[in-house]
């Protein structure tokens, strides 16, 4: 049997998950960090043996290309194929991908994402006299059947496959992994020797169309689980089947930011070191304390001091989570203000976002005494609604965007740390601007706000003033304007490729 080829149809414009394919096609999507092109090449790679894959492209096509390069960073050959009619449809992207190839294909579309699959045992129990062989994976819900197809099975033979089926109860569905023996191809190419109003539109259709004719068509059921990533919705299911997955065996730091305060943070951070949650606590201060003193012989605890008692708030809190080793990175602030009993929370919802941000405005769990009340709620509610209309497209809901309680993962911290250029405070809206103009998920939880140390009144801030209101406005609309393309861009095609040879 010659070596096996693989085809990745890569040319669509992905408008469903707009605007996350704004920029970028829709198989650059990460999931977990990683884009889904990476992923289908390595499971081709891995689990079948696959050196040699053609991908199809189209639209925003160079971003493939300077993603994968010659596929070398990956083992791999890889070989890049233009497809300049994309009305023509998936079935016309097959064609060129396949077309001259006089050996077996594997076909897999590039915005799918598999988990656990055994793609492995596809060859061995594939016929060599089927003209395809078709991937089926068990169906988790009627809305998943309705949006892919099924196959039509009579006495062990494959008699039909029916796109979006209306009767979504089947117990499993067809996905985008076809095994493709030479006949096969050589009818696709056939099949486009005609005039062009009969060539073929939808490849489920034509495939179909061989089973009804009795040509063998047969089916291969896979293991694991699979999310077509075909909009927004379905890109976070996936990032949530991926993290939650492994998700105990990562590793959590905390970075707690000491503004002022090194004298008072012995107390905090201990406790912070004592949460099962976390794997490590990072204090970032400015000057030694006898405080810091008394908390680096934690095992949990490291201290980094930079001995300087200027250095603006916000090259602090990048050196701290620079530092940092998590995979999940978590921050606080010291003032003290926040509740050990959040910590789960933040990590329960960071499963589904890229980045978690706390709210201190919610009535219900403000102390009194503390320092979100009257004027000061009502500035960080309007600026975090000007947030949103500004990025409108992002269906973002905000009421606060400088609460430093967060979570977000390391991957979300490497994408936005060279575009974080406030020196100071404006530095925590920054990084929720940032993560939004990058097109990932940001969500907003409620957290508790209180007054702990016993000798205040109420939560001491230097930054509750009218300078700070309109420096926060100005950085949203400066970066509402700032042209959207090549640095996001770049950015969001993670060096991966190189590191990883």
């Amino acid at each position: 049997m010659k070596d096996l080829v693989g085809v990745i149809p890569a040319a669509g414009r992905g408008i469903r998950a707009y605007p996350h394919t704004e920029f970028l096609p829709k198989c650059l999507l990460e999931v977990d960090g990683v884009p889904l092109l990476r992923r289908n090449l390595e499971l081709m790679r891995d689990q079948l043996g696959i050196r040699h894959v053609r991908i199809v492209i189209g639209h925003h096509g160079e971003r493939i290309r300077e993603y994968v390069g010659d596929g070398a960073g990956l083992g791999l050959r890889i070989e890049l194929i233009e497809n300049d009619r994309l009305d023509r449809e998936l079935a016309y992207s097959i064609r060129l991908g396949v077309r001259g190839v006089d050996g077996p294909c594997l076909v897999m579309l590039s915005d799918e994402c598999y988990v656990g699959s055994n793609h492995r045992d596809l060859l061995a129990s594939a016929r060599r006299e089927s003209l395809v062989t078709c991937g089926l994976v068990r169906s988790e819900t009627h809305r998943q059947v309705k949006r892919n197809y099924i196959a039509k099975i009579e006495d062990g033979r494959v008699t039909d496959l029916i796109e979006k089926p209306e009767d979504g109860s089947a117990p499993w569905m067809g996905v985008g992994s076809y095994l493709l023996q030479p006949e096969a191809t050589a009818r696709l190419e056939a099949a486009y020797a005609g005039a062009d109003e009969t060539w073929p539109r939808d490849w489920t259709t034509w495939v179909g169309g061989l089973a009804r004719a009795g040509e063998p068509i047969d089916v291969f059921h896979l293991a694991g689980q699979y999310v077509n990533v075909n909009d927004r919705e379905a890109l976070a299911q996936a990032n949530h089947l991926l993290r939650n997955r492994d998700f105990d065996a990562r590793t959590t730091s905390l970075v707690y930011v000491v503004d002022d305060a090194e004298d008072r943070v012995e107390e905090p951070v201990r406790a912070f070191a004592e949460a099962e949650e976390l794997d490590e606590v990072l204090v970032a201060a400015r000057r030694p304390s006898a405080a810091l003193d008394a908390v680096r012989n934690h095992p949990k605890v490291r201290v980094l001091i930079h001995d300087d008692a200027a250095l603006p708030l916000g090259h602090l809190t990048r050196a701290g989570l620079d530092a940092a080793s998590g995979d999940i990175l978590l921050m606080a602030y010291s003032d003290d203000s926040f509740a050990l009993r959040d910590l789960a929370k933040l990590l329960i919802y960071v499963r589904d976002a890229d980045l978690v941000v706390g709210t201190r405005t919610t009535r219900q769990m403000i102390e009194q005494g503390s320092n979100m009340r009257g004027l000061a709620r009502a500035g960080n509610v309007a600026v975090a609604k000007l947030l949103e209309i500004l990025w409108w497209r992002f269906d973002s809901r905000f009421t606060d965007l400088n609460c430093v309680y967060r979570a977000f993962w390391r991957s979300t911290w490497t994408l936005i740390r060279d575009e974080l250029k406030s020196p100071g405070v404006e530095i925590f809206p920054e990084m929720i601007i940032e993560v939004l103009r990058a097109r990932r998920r940001v969500i907003e939880i409620p957290v508790h706000y209180c007054v702990r140390n016993a000798e205040l009144d109420y939560v001491p801030s230097k930054y509750q003033n009218l300078g700070t209101f309109f420096r926060l406005v100005w950085l949203l609309l400066r970066k509402r304007l700032q042209a959207p393309g090549a640095s996001r861009v770049r950015r969001a095609l993670p060096a991966q490729l190189e590191s990883d040879a």
